[in-house]
């Protein structure tokens, strides 16, 4: 059995224990009274425990098509998550007119603003298209774990470990103005740049 298969059969386990012991304050993005048609942004680095704060939201995904989206799929099966594979950069059209949909319905989406593969920390414009096309705000998140593990890869998963606390840092909603579409797209990707810098230590 490969890597692959091993990471697959492993992540549902992973993401269990995780739902079940870590204990984020806030509780979760209802109890911090966000919820609607709002646009979550995380760095991929967040993604475990700004996952855990979301669930209560019911948030459509945006889960790239590669095999690490796979897992990301296998494990949060039955947890009330949607997803949208795919992308909001290049030939990622499709996508983003399927999280603009869900966003017209009243359902809220959750976008890692860094990736599909990095650098890490470098917003991407796709988020910020999002909000200009849906008038829909922008609400980042950070955490800030009590004790973790950092991986060593691209985007430095925190992975928080089983019984610790995450506080978790949500951001002033951004909401696109009526300037240039260009200079929108900019502003809203500065905003977040500086947020990530602030809530979570520089990226």
């Amino acid at each position: 059995m490969g890597p692959q298969s091993l990471k697959l059969l492993g992540a549902p386990g992973l993401w269990r224990l995780l739902a079940a012991s870590v204990r984020l304050q806030p509780r979760d993005a209802v109890e911090a009274g966000v919820a609607g048609p709002v646009i979550f942004a995380c760095l991929h680095r967040d993604i475990l425990p700004s996952l855990l704060f979301v669930r209560a939201a019911r948030p459509h995904l945006l889960v790239s098509g590669s095999e690490d989206g796979a897992i990301l799929v296998r494990a949060l099966a039955g947890s009330g998550f949607g997803f949208v594979r795919g992308a909001t950069g290049e030939g990622g059209g499709r996508a983003l007119v399927e999280l603009r949909r869900v966003l017209d319905g009243g359902g809220a989406v959750g976008i890692a603003v860094d990736g599909p593969k990095g650098p890490f920390g470098e917003i991407r414009d796709g988020v910020a298209h999002l909000a200009r096309l849906t008038g829909r705000p922008v609400v980042p998140l950070a955490a800030v774990p009590t004790a973790a593990i950092h991986l060593r890869t691209w985007d430095r998963t925190v992975v928080p470990l089983p019984g610790s606390r995450v506080a978790m840092r949500v951001g002033a909603p951004l909401v696109s103005g009526g300037g240039a579409p260009e200079a929108e797209v900019a502003r809203l990707r500065k905003q977040l740049t500086d947020f990530f810098h602030g809530a979570g230590g520089q990226p």
